[in-house]
Formats: structure tokens, sequence, C-alpha cells
């Protein structure tokens, strides 16, 4: 069978040169629409694994299932779309670095430290998807993909169930454990030292999931956390290994778009060259989570998926300043879309009724009557000029936060003193945004002020960079930035 083209675009951004073999198809990364934003991880879904009936709506449903957990240890959901005869899973991060990549290199510096963090993350992952009733399936090395703060996240979660209907959910769960049980003395022989109190912990948690308990085998591993090395929750010697850049790509790519590398990280990440055909009409693309990138030509409001209400990231009057949770390091992606929406997924758009001329007559004249009233109301009650932005300061917390707290970010717009809205946004380091957002400055109000309430929750370390930006009105966005740090040992 022929390999479909890879093309030049997805949801409205750019594939960079980057791609990985994954076990359910290739993956690749969207250059980031903005500066500054992180680049997003597509997984372009083998087109054989959908061809058996019911496979896009197992498909669809997984993906919004484990989206709705907010788990820690999955990258974010951003987006499922089929395009162009392809189905893509958009997430927060591409899956540079896995720990199978780790393995086959020897990275410096890993020891048992990082062996116990690693499988310390990925049994808690595994743990909460079992217990709503989801399996990992196809556990293994390279399904371990390490954060940029080093932290251990698991890849394509859940798609093995998903895209096999042979493989009931409850022997799928306990081959996730066998499979944990595997990893334990994988990395134990690679990262610990043989004989050693550490080497003989790993043994117990092992020998506890090969009887089928990953919970008491978790347990085991956190209780026996004093033969570790004391600055293991540092993760020093995994961030160093997640930052390394990626000898090659990996995978099949597109040989018309390729470019020289040099091995830095701007052409790993770097634009790929577009063909002069379209990846795809605009009509031809749906999507699932109703929130992706869109493109200049962007697809008809028919073409997509209606989201649910966004949770905010911050903000006061906009309505969007609640409690924006994140569990420790990655955001839970963007907000779900309802059942119906997933039922009707691959489904053709229904025609709208025609209306019946016997009502036109009245219809025209109510028309012209609200449009008269329409121009009206907008001459009383347009806007005058907004305010000019001539500056902003962020300030976060100067103390460090401990386990679960909130970070109390705190904005400041410097302004003219005119009146008027000002349309701002929150960046966080963690790979989330907010919506746009709007605060009205008063008449003579010279700073306005805007609020980002940011919870850490989870053992480890973070350090979190809040960025506000100014994009309205300003000729070019006006930035501050503040930075908090978190720590948990529990």
């Amino acid at each position: 069978m022929t390999t479909p083209a890879t093309p030049a675009t997805v949801a409205g951004r750019a594939l960079s040169d980057w791609s990985r073999d994954g076990r359910f198809g290739t993956w690749h990364a969207l250059v980031p629409g903005d500066a500054g934003e992180p680049p997003h991880g597509a997984l372009r879904i083998d087109r054989a694994l959908l061809a058996p009936e019911g496979a896009r709506q197992r498909l669809a449903a997984t993906v919004v299932a484990v989206a709705k957990l907010r788990l820690p240890g999955v990258p974010a959901t951003v987006d499922l779309v089929a395009e162009a005869g392809d189905v893509w899973l958009l997430v927060s991060r591409p899956p540079m670095r896995t720990v199978a990549d780790l393995l086959a290199e020897g990275a410096p510096g890993l020891d048992e430290g990082s062996a116990a963090s690693v499988l310390n993350e990925t049994a808690q992952t595994l743990l909460a998807l079992h217990a709503a009733g989801l399996a990992h399936g196809a556990l293994a090395p390279d399904r371990v993909v390490l954060a940029p703060d080093g932290t251990a996240l698991l890849a394509e979660a859940a798609l093995a169930t998903a895209l096999s209907a042979d493989v009931p959910t409850a022997a799928a769960q306990q081959d996730d454990v066998t499979a944990w049980a595997a990893l334990a003395r994988t990395l134990s022989t690679a990262w610990a030292t043989a004989g050693s109190p550490a080497a003989e912990l790993f043994a117990r948690c092992a020998a506890a999931a090969d009887s089928g308990d990953l919970t008491t085998a978790r347990t085991t591993l956190t209780s026996g956390r004093t033969v570790l090395p004391q600055d293991f929750l540092r993760r020093t010697a995994l961030r160093t290994a997640a930052a390394a850049t990626p000898a090659k790509p990996h995978g099949p790519t597109d040989d018309a778009a390729e470019g020289p590398a040099d091995g830095t990280e701007e052409t790993v990440l770097g634009r790929r060259g577009r063909s002069s055909a379209p990846a795809a009409v605009a009509g031809d693309q749906v999507t699932v989570l109703g929130k992706r990138n869109r493109s200049a030509a962007a697809a008809p409001a028919a073409a997509t998926f209606p989201a649910a209400s966004a949770e905010g990231s911050g903000g006061d009057e906009a309505g969007d300043g609640g409690d924006d949770e994140i569990l420790l390091r990655f955001g839970p992606g963007v907000p779900l879309s309802e059942e119906e929406a997933l039922r009707a997924l691959w489904a053709a758009p229904t025609a709208a009724p025609v209306r019946k001329r016997r009502r036109r007559a009245g219809l025209l004249g109510t028309v012209a009557v609200l449009a008269a009233v329409a121009v009206v109301l907008w001459l009383l009650l347009r806007p005058t000029a907004g305010p000019t932005v001539t500056a902003a300061d962020v300030t976060a917390p100067t103390q460090e936060l401990s386990c679960g707290q909130t970070a109390e970010v705190t904005g400041v717009v410097h302004t003219d003193g005119r009146g008027g809205p000002i349309t701002y946004r929150w960046l966080r380091s963690d790979g989330r945004q907010s919506e746009e957002l709007t605060r009205t400055a008063r008449r003579g109000e010279r700073e306005v002020t805007v609020h980002l309430q940011w919870t850490v929750r989870g053992p480890g370390l973070f350090r979190g960079t809040a960025r506000l930006q100014v994009l309205r009105p300003a000729d070019s966005p006006v930035e501050a930035e503040g930075t908090f740090r978190y720590s948990c040992a529990a």
C-alpha cells in the first residue's frame, strides 16, 4: 500500500521537519502559531486502523474520555481532527524524547532516582486510567515520553483499546500492570547499581505488579524512597535528557518537504516547505473538541463541532477568572464537546429547511424594522477611541509554593487614562493559554488590574511563568511576565 503524502499543514498550522514512528501512526510537530508558544504534537493515525466498522467512533469517544480525566501524566489533548482523509490527534507537545531513546543512547547521569521518578509517575497515571474504566495498552519504554521538566508522560494513552475491539478492558488493564513490571526491571538494570538497596526495591515493586497489584507496587516504591538519592525529586538528569535534541528525525518524511538539517532545535522544529497544492479544502476538516488553530481560509462553522464554554485561565470582569487548576506540569487541555456532537462526528450536515413562501413578506418587514433599530442603537452606543497602552507589569508570588497551593498572579496594564476596552490573554509555561479576555477601563483609570489564579498539585519541583499579553488597543502586543516556584515532597 502506498503511504499517503504528508501534508504541509494540519488544522491551519505548518508541520515541522521532525517526525517519528508511533505505535498507531506517525508523530509530527506543528510549528507554533505565536512567538513563545510551544509546538503541538500531531499523531497521524494509520488509516488501516480506522478501517474497521466503529473504529472512528471508538477513537473519538476514547480521546474525549481521557481528556476529561485531566491527568498530569498524559499530554494535554488539543483536538482530534479529520482532514483530507486522515485523522490527527493533536496534543500539547510532540513526543520528542522517550525513555526508549534514553535507554538506547545511554544518556549520562540517569540513576536510581531517575528510574523511581519514571516508575512512580507512570504507575500513578495507569491507576487513574484503570479507575476510570480505561486501559493504556501497548505500554513500553517508547510510549513513555519526557516532559521538558523531566516528568514521565504516557503517550497514545488508551489508543490500543480504542483501535482494537477484540481486547477486553480488564485484560488490557492486566497487560498494563505486567508491562509496568517489565519496565521496572528494565530501568533497574539500566540505571540502578546491581545489588543495591534501590535495585532490591525495584525488584519488590516488579514482583508486586507481577501478582496483579499495581497499587501495592506503587506503595512499595513510595514507602522505600529513603534508599533513593536525596535530590531525586529535582530530576536533574531527566530534565537534561529531555532537553537534548534528537539526533535525527524518526519515521517516514516527505522528501519534497525536507530541508537540510544541522541538528539544532531551530532546524528540528523548522517550518516545512509547502507544496503547491493545499493540504485540504476548508470544508473537509472536522474537529471533535471544537478548538483548533484556524488558517485564514478557515472551515465554515457547519464543518466543526461546537465546544463547551471554556474554563478561564485568567481574568476578572470577563467572567473567566475562576480558579483554573492544573495538575502538576500539564494543564487539562481544551474544553470538551457534548456527547451529542460525538455521535454526529462523521455524519454529513443536514440541509436547512426551506421557508414557506407565504411567510417571507412578514419576515422581510420584521427584518427591516430590526435593522433600523440596530442602526440607531449603534449610532447611540458606538464606542469611542480606546485607551493607549503604555506598559504592563506582572507580579507573581515571591515565596515558594508548597503542595496544592495556588499562585495569585497579578497583572497591571498602564494606560493614558482614556476609557475603553482592553483585550488581553495569559500565556502559561505549561503550554496553556487563556481565551482573549476583555477588561473595560474607566475614564481616568491609568492602571488596570487583571488576575490569574494558577493551582499546582502533585509531588515534585516546578517553575511556573505567567506571561500577560495585551493585544488591543496596541500597534503590537505589550507583554510582561512573572515567575513563581513550587516544591512538594509529599
